[in-house]
C-alpha cells in the first residue's frame, strides 16, 4: 500500500440529489501523494459525484473534506466530456488552458511542448482540434489539465472511446506523475486497465464504497 502522506480526506461525507438512492454517501477515505486510485462501479452508483466532491466541484451536504495546503490551486480535473475549442490548433489549446492558469508566459511555451511530445501530437500541434481522432482528443484533453503541474489529478474516464495507442500513453502518462508525488484518482470501465497502474481499486454501488483492494502492479 501506498505509504505517502495523506493530502485529501473524506470524512463520512454525503451529497445527494433529491433522495437517499440518489448521489453518494457517507464515503469515508484518504488520498495520498503518489497513489494512482482507481474507482469502479455501474453507471449511476456516484462515481462522478464523488469525484467532484474530491475536487470541490461540488460541496458536501454532510461530513468533511480536508484538502492539505499544498492542494490550492493544484488540483487538475478531467470530466468526461471533452473541453477543446474545434477552430484552435492543439498548441492553442495548451497556450489558452495555460493562461487560464495564471502560467508566465515564458513558461507556456516548454510546458506545451512537452507535453504534445509526450501525448505524441507534435505532428498536430497546429492542425485545428476539429481534424483530430478521438483518441488525439483525449489525450490533448488530458494535457491541458496538466499545463499546471498538479499534485491531484482526478479523470473521469480519460481513455473511454480512445484507441490502444492513445489509452496507453494516458496510463503510462499517469506512472510518470506517480514519479513526481501527484496523486490521481481516475474513474475507468475498460477492462484490465485499472488493475495496470493502480496502487488500490474501490468500487462504489449506490453511492457507497463496498471494497477496497485489487492493487495493480504499480508499474
Amino acid at each position: 500500500m501506498c505509504t505517502h502522506t495523506p493530502i485529501l480526506i473524506l470524512e463520512e461525507v454525503e451529497r445527494h440529489f433529491g433522495g437517499p438512492d440518489t448521489g453518494v454517501g457517507p464515503v469515508s477515505l484518504t488520498v495520498r501523494s503518489g497513489e494512482i486510485l482507481g474507482l469502479r462501479g455501474s453507471n449511476g452508483a456516484g462515481k462522478s459525484t464523488l469525484l467532484k466532491l474530491m475536487g470541490g466541484v461540488l460541496t458536501p451536504q454532510s461530513g468533511s473534506c480536508r484538502r492539505c495546503v499544498e492542494l490550492e490551486g493544484r488540483v487538475g480535473y478531467v470530466p468526461q466530456e471533452i473541453a477543446l475549442y474545434d477552430t484552435l490548433t492543439g498548441l492553442e489549446n495548451l497556450r489558452f488552458w495555460g493562461r487560464v492558469y495564471g502560467l508566465p508566459g515564458k513558461a507556456i511555451r516548454p510546458r506545451s511542448q512537452w507535453l504534445l511530445e509526450r501525448m505524441e501530437l507534435t505532428h498536430k500541434a497546429r492542425a485545428p482540434v476539429g481534424t483530430y481522432s478521438g483518441g488525439m482528443r483525449r489525450r490533448l484533453h488530458l494535457a491541458t489539465a496538466l499545463m499546471r503541474t498538479p499534485r491531484l489529478l482526478l479523470l473521469d474516464e480519460p481513455t473511454v472511446g480512445a484507441d490502444p495507442r492513445s489509452a496507453q500513453l494516458i496510463l503510462d502518462l499517469l506512472r510518470h506523475l506517480r514519479t513526481l508525488d501527484c496523486a490521481t484518482v481516475f474513474i475507468s470501465h475498460q477492462a484490465g486497465e485499472l488493475e495496470q497502474v493502480c496502487d488500490c481499486i474501490l468500487t462504489l454501488e449506490r453511492g457507497r464504497l463496498l471494497t477496497s483492494g485489487g492493487e495493480g502492479d504499480g508499474g
